[in-house]
C-alpha cells in the first residue's frame, strides 16, 4: 500500500511585477573584482576629483560627481557582463535630475528633452532592429541626456564613432565570422559622455 502523496505546486518564476526595480543583490554579483576593482575604483575617484577641479563648487561639478563615476562603473560592468544595471542608472538619473533642477532650473527642460530624445532613439531603434540596442542602452541614453543637455549629441557621435572603430577592428582581426558578435555599447556611451562632459 503506497503512502498518499501530497501534491506540491511547482515553483513559478518571479513575475516582473514582483521583481525589485533595483536589485542590489544582483548588482553585487556584477561588481568588478580583484585588480579590476582597484582600477575601476581609482578611475571613479579620479573622475570625481577632476569634476570639482574643472568646475569648482558648482552644480555642474555635482552633476559630474554623480555622472562620471557611474559611467566608469557601468562601462566596466557592461564590458564584462553586457548588462547596464538599473541599480546604478536609476539612482544616478534621479540624483542628476534633482541637481540640474536645483542648480539650473531654466535648463532642466532642455536636459530632460535631450534625455528623452536619446533614450527614445535607442529604444525605438532597438525595437525595430532586434539585437541592436537594449533597454539598458536606452536608460543610459536618458541618463546622458539628462546630465549633458546640449552636449548630448556630441556624446552620441563620439560613442558611435568608437563603436564603428571597434567593429572595424574586430572584422579586421577576426574576419567575417565575427560579424554576428555583439559588441557592448555601454563602454562607448560612457566614453562619449565623459569626453563631452569635460571637453564641452
Amino acid at each position: 500500500m503506497s503512502a498518499e502523496s501530497i501534491p506540491v505546486p511547482e515553483p513559478t518564476p518571479e513575475s516582473a511585477a514582483e521583481r525589485p526595480l533595483v536589485d542590489l543583490e544582483k548588482l553585487a554579483e556584477l561588481m568588478p573584482t580583484g585588480s579590476m576593482r582597484l582600477l575601476v575604483g581609482g578611475a571613479m575617484l579620479i573622475s570625481i576629483i577632476a569634476s570639482f577641479t574643472e568646475f569648482g563648487l558648482h552644480g555642474r561639478a555635482l552633476v559630474g560627481a554623480v555622472l562620471c563615476p557611474a559611467l566608469v562603473l557601468l562601462a566596466a560592468i557592461d564590458a564584462k557582463h553586457r548588462l547596464l544595471p538599473n541599480a546604478i542608472i536609476l539612482p544616478a538619473s534621479l540624483a542628476i535630475g534633482l541637481i540640474v533642477a536645483a542648480s539650473a532650473p531654466g535648463a532642466f527642460l532642455t536636459h530632460f528633452v535631450a534625455g528623452v530624445a536619446l533614450g527614445g532613439f535607442f529604444f525605438l531603434f532597438g525595437t525595430i532592429f532586434a539585437g541592436s540596442f537594449g533597454m539598458g542602452d536606452a536608460k543610459l541614453g536618458f541618463l546622458l541626456g539628462l546630465a549633458l543637455g546640449k552636449q548630448t549629441f556630441g556624446a552620441a557621435l563620439i560613442a558611435f564613432a568608437g563603436l564603428l572603430v571597434a567593429a572595424l577592428y574586430v572584422l579586421a582581426t577576426r574576419g567575417a565570422a565575427a560579424r554576428k558578435d555583439a559588441i557592448p555599447f555601454g563602454p562607448f556611451l560612457a566614453l562619449g559622455g565623459l569626453l563631452a562632459f569635460f571637453l564641452s
